[in-house]
């Protein structure tokens, strides 16, 4: 026997004492595969046993030269007449060279099984089975030359990573922080496609993302990098100048929010009723602005009244927020100017009723209904939007509205 360059195995001599089962290994750095060649000689054979991807070699010779044929798992036959499965079309699963050689192309798992080789010629016959299966195959992802992506501050971006492999390769993303990104929350969405989506990107998001894609034969990773692109600041979502009011109350803490965003990095500063002047990071007194921009003021006293700018800037612009801020000298609970229990009569006309109610506090109470009629037999709670959409009509129309009943219609006329 004799191994050639291209892993081909040659049997000089091939006899009875050949006979048996040669298996074929290849292997590198992301894992093996093997093929098993089954050897039946003749007294008019031998063999040349070949391991290639994605072909299935049978050379035979014998006088008179033998004609080959190849049958497929699914009983398809190949041979010289007939070449391929796709009725003469240029991309051709399967192909037979004048060899014998077997090409198969675009494996999938339906294509494993059985692959029997036939060489006959007047003198007799042989045949050749090998048993095909598709190995592990280590993810490959596509389009790695695409590294830098640019986004504008606020929108979204898309991240491909489209990788194959068999099986499957599962993808997880890496952020600039070297965690792991979930698929689905508020900042990141991860799809089927394994494309990752970033929401209202802001300057925290640049940084260099990571895809790796992984199976059990192996891995592959693409690195993509998001890049900001230069922008103009704004504040709060908001580009250009901005007022807002807000109530402060006395000896509590108030926030004033000052969210900048834009690139290059704004310079930002507050401007006091005072005439100061502070730039983040500052923490002095009772003011302290935070990183991000937003000014605190704690212990507020009724001379902190008064405007408050926030002053974002840089070479391609500038943005302002005018607060003005308000005091109150103490928090007052809320409280009702009518009596806690005000009976009103309807009007048998069907007319508009209006129910009042009048709250006061500070800060401003905020204000919600809860609507309870009570009947003698029991208690029937109604929703303030039902209220609103009819007038409760009593089962008897002549009784008095106070009269304890329990049968009512609502405005859609059920019971």
């Amino acid at each position: 026997m004799s191994l050639l360059q291209n892993g081909t195995l040659r049997i000089h001599s091939a006899n009875f004492s050949s006979k048996g089962d040669y298996k074929c290994i290849a292997s590198n750095a992301a894992g093996c595969g093997s093929t098993i060649s089954q050897h039946k000689p003749s007294e008019s054979f031998f063999l040349l046993l070949h391991c290639f991807c994605s072909k299935v070699d049978c050379v035979a010779t014998g006088l008179p030269n033998p004609e080959v044929s190849w049958s497929l798992p699914d009983g398809t036959l190949v041979n010289n007449g007939l070449q391929s499965d796709d009725s003469g079309l240029r991309n051709r699963r399967y192909v037979m060279y004048g060899n014998g050689t077997l090409l198969l192309q675009q494996m999938g798992r339906k294509d494993e099984g059985d692959y029997t080789c036939h060489a006959t010629n007047k003198l007799g016959k042989d045949e050749r089975k090998l048993s095909v299966k598709l190995g592990s195959n280590a993810p490959q992802i596509g389009l790695k030359s695409q590294s830098l992506v640019k986004v504008k501050l606020g929108e979204s971006v898309k991240l491909s990573c489209q990788a194959t492999g068999e099986p499957k390769p599962r993808i997880t993303w890496i952020s600039p922080h070297t965690d792991v990104i979930p698929p689905l929350s508020d900042k990141y969405r991860v799809v089927d496609d394994g494309t990752l989506i970033l929401k209202k990107v802001t300057l925290a998001d640049e940084g260099k993302y990571a895809c790796v894609a992984r199976n059990s034969a192996g891995d592959d990773i693409k690195n993509m990098i998001v890049e900001a692109e230069l922008q103009e600041p704004y504040i709060n979502g908001v580009r250009g100048k901005t007022t807002a009011k807000l109530l402060a109350v006395s000896y509590q803490t108030a926030l004033l929010d000052c969210r900048v965003e834009g690139k290059p990095e704004p310079k930002v500063w507050w401007l006091t009723p005072y005439g100061h002047s502070l730039t983040p990071p500052y923490l002095g007194g009772r003011f302290q602005v935070h990183q991000n921009g937003s000014l605190e003021l704690r212990g507020v006293r009724k001379t902190d009244a008064g405007r408050y700018k926030c002053f974002a800037k840089n070479h391609l612009g500038e943005a302002s927020l005018s607060v003005e801020m308000e005091v109150a000298s103490l928090a007052e609970k809320p409280s009702f100017a009518s009596p806690n229990i005000e009976i009103l009569p309807i009007k048998q006309d069907g007319g508009e009723l209006i129910l009042e109610c009048p709250a006061r506090g500070t800060p401003i109470p905020e204000i919600s209904w809860r609507i309870t009629h009570h009947f003698g037999n029991g208690t029937l709670p109604m929703l303030l939007d039902m209220l609103l959409a009819g007038v409760y009509k009593a089962a008897n129309p002549g009784a008095p509205f106070m009269f304890p009943v329990a049968d009512w219609l609502y405005p859609h006329e059920q019971k």
